[in-house]
Parts: structure tokens; C-alpha cells; sequence
């Protein structure tokens, strides 16, 4: 990277230098040194005293069962981190195995590396980020390439380790540059890695806790000198091997280092594609609304857990063409094919940028009572939130749910709203007769109650419609307005194409303008020409499709 070369550091670099190091950074980063960063500052956040003023620690459920711990700096500390990461960068660059967390260097190089072998060996590193301890980033910070002095060593391992569950300093999964010290701390694991693949005729490399060896001959039998050696070397740097995640696959059987198989080539498992197709197909045929209620079951169980608000169809779908994309590359057919479809789809999709300026949020897609239960397997029940409002619950897929309730609607629901208390539980038959909308707000998902259904079509731009723009002006302009309403109502709702339209004959005026030199042509055009630019605006076009429904 540029701003990473382009620094010079010192061959025995201070606490002041380094500071004015990472603002020279931040401001080519950031375009902006407003609130630099300063010595007292490190000195703070790297104090491991401060707790939970530093960090804050959550957990979230793994796929495969139990829980990952992650530490969230504040934001303080991670603009000092991002900032710390892109200097380190600068100074290392890890060995040609090492797959992850480099530029450059991906899960596609890691799998090429043992593709088509007959013999592919997985290991996994159990809990890898903390068990690296804060003194041992403190010593590595000290040798080459980094050469830091102790003092500026204690200070970049205070800011980049925190305290655990188990109340010990280590290396925290959630912070910028985790990553690259994991990578600096395995040099002399990769090292001897290398040299035992060297020994016994095989490929290594290693993404993360991911280590991967391969062959055309079979070395890893249990009692083998090879497992003896890889074990020995393994504890011996302070790690241990998870024997859960341990695994021998033979070629005839699938073959997967990092999620990619690799048989015969790298490439996506049967059920990526399956699950994509899947996706794309129920959005075509049965329409967003019922796709949109399958997807979420779907998305929910391979997960395992979802974050907060709803998850993004669009944005999970859009992820994995880029993903399959990465892998197979642009000019795969079955990746073009579902592109295509894919963006024939986004064409009536909604995005942020369309959202009015009074609303802030835009309607993605409307459910009857009826259909919302229905399609989610869910009930709804009403009940009164701090604040004196009303909030529709449920629960999907096992996680509770809150449903925000328009003004209007809360009323209607309770006409005795004012006099209720938080908690109490609210009964109403009008309640079978509300919409719940699906809405989106900077790229959140969230829902919505109301009395009436939430209309789509008013956040529907001009250039979403992927109209013939020209061809609309015309038909206005010969036409008339009601006609070019009616045209892109028709276009919209029924996939109807703008009629073509001619323009009407040129005056006498305006052919002996065209004789005129460039500049004026140019000018007069603008004054004459039939559709006047302050005659109407996109807003004006937008609004003779308002009335659309989906």
C-alpha cells in the first residue's frame, strides 16, 4: 500500500516519533488530523486496568456449536488501532504460506495451493487468538522485522491485548491488528512447518488457525512420524491441535481446505450453488414477500445466530455471486447466468438513496396480518413499551421480535393508550385487519405496523425503473401527462414498454438554427427545445407512478 511505504521509520523509533507516525497515517487515511493522536492517549488505552472502558466483550454462537468470544475496542481505540495496523503492515510482510490476512492473499490461494492431490490434511488450532498471550506479543514486537524498544513494545502490546473471560491479557478476536501479530507470532511455526513439508514431499500453507498440508502420497496415518512431528512442533509454539477438526480426506471423497473444494480445481461446494439457486429461484416465482419468509428460515439456521435487525435478502444473495464470482471468476457461465437474473430482480428493489427526506426509511415489502403469520409461523401480540407505546411482539425462529406501530395505528389499536402501563398486554379485534411492512433504513432491515398497506411504489426512481427516459419525455411532451402516467404505471406494474413516440415537426425557426455556429446553437437549443428542464422535475415523473403496487 502507498501510505505503508511511504512512511520512513527510524531505526530505533520513540513513543513521540511513533505518535507522529501514526498521524501522518491517519491524515492520509482520514483526510483530516482534527483530533490527533497523542502520546497520553496510547498511554491510556493501554492500560489494561481500564477494562471495560477499553473493550467490550460479547460472545456469539458458532455454527458447529458453542460460543466465540469477541472483544469490540471503543471508538476511540479502534481508530487508534486501524491507524497502528496500517504502520505494522508497512514494516511486516508474512511467509509465501501464510494465506490470511495479507494483500493480495485470499481463501482462493489458499485452497489452489492443494488442489487436485490425493491426500489433503486439515488442522485446526484451538482457541488461536487467545492463546497468545500479551507478553509474548510484547517480546515479539521486539525482533525483527519490528525491532521496537521495550518501552514502545509495552506500549503496542497494552493497546493491541486485552483481558479475557479468564482474566488473562491476550490477543482479542475483534481487533484490526489481531490479525497481523497472529501472522508475526507464527513465523517460527511456519518456519518449521516448511521444513517438515519439505521433508516428507508435501504442500503446506496456513489461513488463520487453518493449517493445511497435501500430497500425492499418504504420510498422515495416526501413529505416522509425520503426526508425531507436526504435534511436537505445535505444543511446542504454545498451541494445540483441535483433534475435533482434524481430518484426513482422500481423494474420490469431497475435499475442502478453507470452504473451497479441491478435487480436480478450487471451487465452491454443490450446496453454495445449490443454495444460491434456490434463493433466486423462490424470489422469481413466488415474488420477494414469500421468498423473503423462506430466505430468513434458511439464513437463521445456517448462521446460527443474527445480528441485530433483520437480514438483507438483497445483501446476502449480492454476496455470494461476489464470492462465487472470486472463485470461479467473471467469465464463469453459471455465474453470469445468476447475475443476470439476479440484477433482473434488483430492478425493483429499493435502496437508501431513493428515500424521502421526511420518512428516512424506505417500504420494501408489505404483509397482510394474515400473510405475515402465515408465512413466519408466528403470532402477534400487543403490548405497551416504556415510553407509553405501543409495540407489536413475536417471535421468529426462536428470536423474539419487536414491531414498531405507526402513530395512527397505536391509537386505533388502543383507544386508551394514555392511561396504560409498561408491560400491560393490549387485546384488539383491529388488530387481524393491520399491514406489517418490511422496511429499510441504511441498509437495516426493519418492520413496520400500520392500518394501510405501505405502498412500494413511491420509492421507485426513475433510474431504478430502467425506463427509457427519452422516449418518456417525448411521449409527455406530445401526449400529455396523464398518458405518460398511465405508460409508466403500465411499465412498472405490467412489464409493459414505453411506447415510441415521434417528435414533433421542427419550426421554421428552429431549422435556421442549425446553420448557426456551435456555441449559439448550443445556447438556443437549451431556450427552444421542446421539454424545458424547469417544466418538470424527477420528482414530478416519479409521482405518475405513486399509486403502483407490487
Amino acid at each position: 500500500m502507498e501510505t505503508e511505504k511511504s512512511i520512513q521509520v527510524p531505526s530505533d523509533i520513540t513513543i513521540e516519533q511513533l505518535v507522529e507516525l501514526l498521524n501522518k497515517i491517519k491524515l492520509r487515511e482520514f483526510g483530516t488530523n482534527k483530533h490527533p493522536i497523542t502520546v497520553k492517549q496510547l498511554m491510556h488505552f493501554s492500560n489494561a486496568k481500564l477494562g471495560d472502558k477499553r473493550y467490550t466483550v460479547f460472545s456469539i454462537r458458532k455454527k458447529s456449536g458453542g460460543v466465540r468470544e469477541i472483544s469490540k475496542p471503543c471508538y476511540q481505540l479502534k481508530c487508534i488501532l486501524y491507524v497502528l495496523n496500517i504502520f505494522l503492515k508497512g514494516l511486516y510482510t508474512p511467509r509465501e504460506c501464510v494465506m490470511g490476512f495479507t494483500a493480495g492473499r485470499s481463501v482462493v490461494g489458499n485452497a489452489a495451493v492443494h488442489a487436485a492431490h490425493h491426500y489433503v490434511f486439515n488442522i485446526d488450532l484451538k482457541d488461536f487468538f487467545p492463546s497468545i498471550p500479551q507478553a509474548r506479543v510484547w517480546a515479539r514486537l521486539q525482533l525483527r522485522p519490528f525491532c521496537f524498544s521495550k518501552e514502545v513494545a509495552s506500549i503496542i502490546a497494552g493497546l493491541c491485548c486485552n483481558r479475557n473471560s479468564e482474566g488473562k491479557n491476550v490477543l482479542p478476536q475483534g481487533a484490526a491488528t489481531s490479525p497481523l501479530l497472529t501472522n508475526a507470532i507464527c513465523d517460527k511455526l511456519d518456519r518449521r512447518m516448511c521444513g517438515v513439508a519439505k521433508r516428507f514431499g508435501l504442500h503446506y500453507s496456513r489461513y488463520a488457525d487453518d493449517m493445511t498440508f497435501s500430497s500425492m502420497h499418504n504420510v498422515y496415518k495416526d501413529d505416522s512420524d509425520f503426526r508425531k512431528e507436526i504435534k511436537r512442533i505445535i505444543e511446542d509454539q504454545g498451541f494445540t491441535m483441535n483433534d475435533k477438526k482434524t481430518r484426513l480426506l482422500r481423494d474420490g471423497r469431497r475435499q475442502e481446505v478453507t470452504g473451497l473444494t479441491v478435487n480436480s480445481r478450487v471451487n465452491v461446494s454443490k450446496k453454495y450453488m445449490r443454495d444460491l439457486r434456490w434463493y433466486i429461484s423462490m424470489w422469481e416465482k413466488e415474488g420477494y414477500a414469500r421468498a423473503y419468509s423462506r430466505f430468513y428460515v434458511s439464513y437463521k439456521r445456517e448462521k446460527g445466530y443474527i445480528k441485530k435487525g433483520e437480514p438483507v435478502m438483497e445483501n446476502v444473495i449480492g454476496g455470494k455471486l461476489n464470492y462465487l464470482r472470486m472463485v470461479r471468476g467473471a467469465s464463469d457461465t453459471a455465474y453470469q447466468k445468476l447475475q443476470q437474473r439476479f440484477d433482473k430482480l434488483q430492478e425493483l428493489v429499493f435502496v437508501d438513496n431513493q428515500t424521502e427526506k421526511e420518512t428516512n426509511f424506505v417500504y420494501v415489502q408489505p404483509y397482510s396480518y394474515k400473510d405475515f403469520t402465515a408465512f413466519f409461523n408466528t403470532d402477534i401480540h400487543l403490548e405497551v413499551s416504556t415510553g407509553n407505546k405501543l409495540v407489536g411482539k413475536c417471535t421468529i425462529e426462536g428470536i423474539d421480535k419487536f414491531i414498531s406501530i405507526v402513530k395512527t395505528a397505536q391509537r386505533q389499536l388502543c383507544p386508551t393508550l394514555e392511561d396504560r402501563k409498561a408491560g400491560d398486554i393490549v387485546e384488539s379485534s383491529e388488530l387481524s385487519k393491520c399491514y406489517i411492512a418490511l422496511c429499510r433504513s441504511k441498509g437495516k432491515n426493519f418492520w413496520l405496523m400500520s392500518l394501510k398497506p405501505l405502498k412500494r411504489s413511491k420509492m421507485l426512481s426513475i433510474q431504478n425503473a430502467h425506463v427509457d427516459i427519452d422516449n418518456m419525455f417525448t411521449l409527455w411532451d406530445t401526449e400529455g401527462f396523464e398518458k405518460a402516467a398511465a405508460a409508466f404505471d403500465d411499465f412498472v406494474s405490467k412489464d409493459k414498454a414505453i411506447p415510441e413516440c415521434k417528435q414533433k415537426p421542427k419550426s421554421d425557426a428552429s431549422t435556421e438554427k442549425e446553420s448557426l455556429n456551435d456555441s449559439q446553437t448550443e445556447e438556443k437549443q437549451m431556450n427552444n427545445c421542446w421539454i424545458k428542464e424547469n417544466e418538470f422535475s424527477e420528482e414530478d415523473l416519479l409521482a405518475a407512478g405513486a399509486d403502483v403496487d407490487f
